[in-house]
């Protein structure tokens, strides 16, 4: 494989109403060409509004076999056209409700779809780390329901335990189009009885384009030695650039008028989006990839219209058609990404298996107990990781040595490398305080021996016993002479002159 380094993969999905059929199908077109699911190949999936649909429809387990998405992406996309009618039908009137005050659909039909599509699954039953945004206008702050797989919580809120349904009606609360979703949480688990009261709308109110927060997210989560790859799928982008003479005309009520795609959300969350896009590809260059197009009615009019809640069956084939477009123009891009995301189960399984080779090389580096033998053990590992024949003898366990040090991706070569110089220290200072026992060992010895005369010789054990010529013949000298200490007892001390 030409790609063998570990992968990140994040996925960032844009709302925009029923043109969710535009990620839907892209990513139907990636799950086709790879054979996967998209929550096997990415590790960070969110989106606001129409893309939280899809993002916690992509993740969600399936209840009979809790390790599988119980969706593929071409039945997400099968959402759109099943029950978008319903949630923004075709009424009476609609051009003026869309300058009336109140909002314009009833919520239930949205809130039926969800509670039939996730049941009672959580946040924290998703299968792949998920974000979904939303804003809390009684609270005036944003609100990111997150679940982070194997980490605990940090809200104080809990939003990893709201049901997906939930969060899901939260972000879609696109505002003027459905009311806010009223949500309680339970701030202290030892005080159940006191709950706070959320006023949840549209997370892409603030989180238009949510790359930015997904990146610094991701490089939490992501091992030390993974690539991030941004993946961002849009639902194509509308231009709304106008001339000074053409903006000044609008007045209040064109700039929140939704016939136009509801300019003035549209020109506080766009050109941010777009700033953060182009800031994200800086920092990731050829490793974010945008699969998005601009919708231009002028200019085709196969186009679909712009708006998030044209939901005729007529506007869905357009919105399919658009999809299309955006696959055939990127189609290159694609593969390169199917190619990177087929290479991301192969490094990860090379990972892991990289990582019991160094365990099991730990474990025989622990075994020597010089640090010349060590070092000759270590030297002939690198050999064999580097595939270089140092010409020494073959010896017993060679064989599996070198199966286990050509396993060891870089990451681990150098993980052995600080293990080698921590048993190095170990075996040197265990050698240093050896060395320094036996030092004071033999100078105990020698103390010893200093103050019980066990290493002096007399001062006549050169001379003969039986020479006449030595005094006292060689005897023990006078028994006066052992005396004098007992008679200076019997008359006292002895001092000087006394």
């Amino acid at each position: 494989m030409e790609n063998k380094k570990r992968i990140f993969t994040v996925l960032c999905i844009d709302g925009g109403g029923v043109r969710g059929v535009v990620p839907a199908r892209v990513l139907q077109e990636i799950e086709e060409r790879t054979g996967k699911p998209i929550a096997e190949m990415f590790d960070l999936v969110g989106g606001p509004s129409t893309g939280a649909i899809i993002a916690a429809g992509l993740t969600v387990p399936d209840p009979q076999e809790p390790a599988k998405p119980k969706y593929s992406a071409l039945e997400i996309k099968n959402f759109y056209f099943q029950h978008t009618p319903k949630i923004f039908p075709e009424m009476k009137f609609k051009g003026l409700r869309k300058i009336s005050s109140g909002v314009m659909y009833d919520p239930k039909p949205l809130e039926d779809a969800l509670q039939n599509s996730f049941g009672e699954a959580k946040m924290k039953d998703s299968l792949t780390h998920l974000m979904i945004p939303a804003t809390d206008i009684k609270n005036f702050r944003p609100v990111w329901i997150n679940n982070f797989k194997g980490q605990k919580d940090p809200s104080p809120e809990g939003w990893s335990s709201m049901p997906m349904k939930d969060a899901v009606r939260a972000s879609t609360t696109a505002p003027t189009y459905f009311p806010a979703k009223y949500y309680k949480t339970v701030p202290n688990e030892d005080m159940p009885n006191v709950t706070h009261r959320h006023a949840l709308i549209d997370g892409g109110f603030f989180a238009g384009n949510m790359m930015r927060r997904m990146l610094t997210q991701a490089k939490k989560l992501a091992p030390p030695d993974a690539e991030i790859v941004m993946v961002h799928v849009g639902t194509g982008n509308v231009d709304h650039s106008l001339s000074p003479e053409e903006f000044n005309k609008l007045g209040p009520i064109g700039l929140v008028s939704k016939s136009s795609g509801n300019l003035l959300i549209s020109l506080a969350t766009s050109i941010n989006a777009e700033d953060i896009a182009d800031d994200v590809r800086d920092e990731l260059g050829e490793r974010m990839l945008s699969f998005d197009g601009f919708i231009n009615r002028e200019a085709d009019p196969q186009d679909p219209t712009p708006t998030m809640d044209d939901s005729s069956a007529e506007n869905l084939k357009a919105l399919e058609r658009f999809a299309e477009k955006i696959i055939k123009e990127n189609s290159a891009d694609i593969d390169r990404l199917c190619t990177m995301l087929k290479h991301r189960s192969y490094a990860e399984e090379l990972h892991q298996d990289s990582k019991v080779a160094l365990q099991a090389l730990s474990e025989k580096l622990a075994e020597p107990k010089t640090v010349k033998s060590l070092a000759k053990l270590y030297k002939k590992i690198l050999s064999f990781a580097s595939g270089i024949d140092d010409g020494s003898k073959p010896e017993a366990g060679d064989a599996e040595l070198k199966a286990l040090a050509r396993r060891l991706t870089e990451t681990h070569k150098n993980d052995l490398d600080r293990i080698y110089n921590v048993i190095q220290d170990r075996l040197e200072n265990q050698s240093k305080i050896l060395n320094s026992i036996k030092e004071a060992g033999d100078d105990l010895t020698k103390f010893v021996k200093k103050i019980t005369g066990i290493d002096q010789k007399p001062e006549n054990d050169n001379q003969n016993p039986d020479d006449k010529d030595a005094p006292n013949g060689g005897d023990k000298p006078p028994t006066a002479s052992y005396d004098a200490p007992a008679r200076r007892r019997s008359g006292g001390p002895f001092w000087p002159g006394r």
